[in-house]
């Protein structure tokens, strides 16, 4: 208003989108004469709706006063940004065997960023489609269905089975009001139902397994059974069913982590048993829930199993007769038969081979043997002044492994025959004077070897002449020898007499023994 000073006025920007220092980084610039604002760059890179600075006009060619105003500027929005999905992929689920318009997922607001303007028309205005979807094979009729403004995917036909198609992907057009587009994926899994039954995989399961030693179990299993069920989560449940059939409750059925069902040995398994022996078949069953009823047919199914037992050798040979006793008289044959012996073993059906022997630390000279019959016979000749007694152990030997062996003893008793003479019971040296008179010299002795108590010793009869008759003996083996008359030593110093000794014996041995009398 000051009429009477220069006019020119002088225009400039400051603030956001200015860069004083260095203009080329500025949005915005001002025509200094004429105050006309105009754009130096296009919209930044991440976009502004609006700008606001101040503009300062300065009088005298920017050497005077100066005033102020703010501008703001608001940028007018274009659809120039398709609508976008963040994670490119969503995902949502249905139940199989559902009905149709069943929810699926839903495409929320959220899920996509579209940069212009709400308040501009309707170029955030989205419309959902479904670009590629999935046909049924026997209706021909698309399988889902969307909700345009929504995003709601729904079922379009019902009954979806995931045994048959377990996933699903759906192409998703998002369509904003200028046409734009973009495009995600949705990925739709069908969650299963229990709709399939168990099966298993064989009608028939057959194990060979070895009988039990004694009471010890085997630890790991000895059947491993399999199931087929197209449900995709199942929880089996297994067990023995109770059958005409002998042993079921020999075993039981477990579950492992991998849904397989084990069978294990829960009682002890004998070959030898009768009852077992031809080993055991019974039903086992599968559920494919704990909690499923029994009588719902559909989810049950059962299977037989055949256990045959394997022998093994855990029966020891036993002797029909532990202990065998024999009398033999000392001058038995060799080869004569003591007894026989005769072991059984009840493994492999009763017809295992047993090997007879002696334990020879009973038989250190090998006086007995015995054969594959167990038959013993005398190998050497006995001798009752040598070992009256022999207490033989023999030995049985099955043919399994590990090798099991039986004992039981065979008590031989020798019986003592007259075989041995009688002789003096020490070495008798008696001394007489000479001149004596007729007189006793010395009592004499014999001993035997043989068994007294058999009557092969004593009473002893002695005789001095072989052609005299025997002469009386004192006792049951003593005989007094006594001069007839006097000796001269000078004419003989010493007399050796010898002294016929006949046993008590069938038949009586004789033998003879000298005295030697020194004068």
């Amino acid at each position: 208003v000051d009429v009477e000073r220069p006019n020119n006025i002088i225009y400039f920007l400051t603030g956001p989108g200015i860069d004083i220092e260095n203009p080329s980084n500025s949005y915005f610039d001002i025509n200094k004469a004429t105050g006309e604002i105009f754009v130096l760059k296009v919209d930044p890179p991440h976009g502004r709706a609006s700008w606001k600075f101040t503009v300062f006009a300065q009088d005298e060619g920017g050497e005077g006063l100066v005033g102020f105003t703010e501008v703001q500027i608001n940028l007018k929005d274009v659809n120039d940004n398709a609508p976008l999905f963040p994670n490119g992929i969503a995902y949502g689920n249905v139940t199989e065997n559902g009905t149709i318009g069943m929810h699926v997922m839903t495409i929320k607001a959220e899920d996509y960023i579209d940069a212009d303007d709400i308040n501009e028309g309707t170029n955030v205005k989205i419309i959902y489609s479904i670009e590629k979807n999935v046909i049924q094979e026997d209706t021909g009729l698309p399988i889902f269905d969307i909700n345009p403004d929504t995003g709601l995917i729904t079922t379009a036909v019902c009954c979806l089975d995931r045994e048959k198609t377990s996933d699903y992907l759906l192409q998703i057009v998002a369509t904003d009001g200028g046409g734009l587009k973009g495009t995600g994926t949705a990925s739709i899994k069908v969650k299963d139902l229990n709709d399939m039954p168990p099966r298993f995989t064989k009608d028939e399961w057959f194990v060979e397994v070895e009988e039990t030693d004694g009471s010890v179990l085997p630890e790991a299993p000895i059947l491993t059974v399999t199931v087929n069920d197209d449900d995709e989560i199942n929880n089996f449940q297994y067990k023995i069913i109770e059958s005409r059939g002998y042993g079921a409750d020999k075993f039981a059925m477990v579950k492992n982590a991998d849904g397989t069902g084990s069978l294990k040995v829960v009682q002890p398994l004998d070959y030898e048993d009768p009852m077992q022996i031809n080993g055991f078949r019974f039903r086992i069953q599968v559920i494919d829930n704990d909690e499923i009823d029994e009588s719902d047919k559909y989810h049950v199914d059962h299977s037989w199993v055949i256990v045959k037992l394997k022998d093994i050798n855990d029966n020891t040979p036993r002797f029909k007769k532990p202990h065998i006793e024999a009398a033999v008289y000392e001058n038995a044959d060799v080869g004569k038969n003591l007894g026989t012996f005769k072991a059984v073993d009840i493994d492999k059906g009763g017809k295992s081979k047993i090997t007879y022997s002696i334990n020879r630390a009973t038989d250190r000279k090998r006086q007995f043997a015995i054969d594959q019959e167990g038959k013993v016979t005398i190998h050497r000749e006995l001798d009752w002044e040598a070992m009256a007694k022999y207490s033989l152990e023999i030995l049985a030997t099955d043919d399994g492994v590990p090798l099991r062996t039986a004992s039981a003893i065979l008590t031989v008793l020798v019986k003592d025959i007259n075989d041995n003479a009688p002789v003096f019971a020490e070495d008798y040296r008696p001394i007489m004077l000479e001149n004596s008179p007729p007189s006793k010299i010395i009592e004499i002795s014999a001993v035997d070897k043989d068994d007294r108590l058999e009557g092969n010793g004593a009473p002893f009869q002695f005789r001095m002449d072989p052609d005299a008759d025997d002469q009386s003996n004192k006792g049951d083996g003593m005989a007094i020898i006594s001069s007839l008359g006097s000796f001269d030593r000078e004419y003989r110093k010493q007399y050796t007499i010898p002294i016929v000794i006949k046993d008590s014996g069938t038949p009586p041995l004789t033998g003879t023994s000298t005295l030697t009398i020194t004068i």
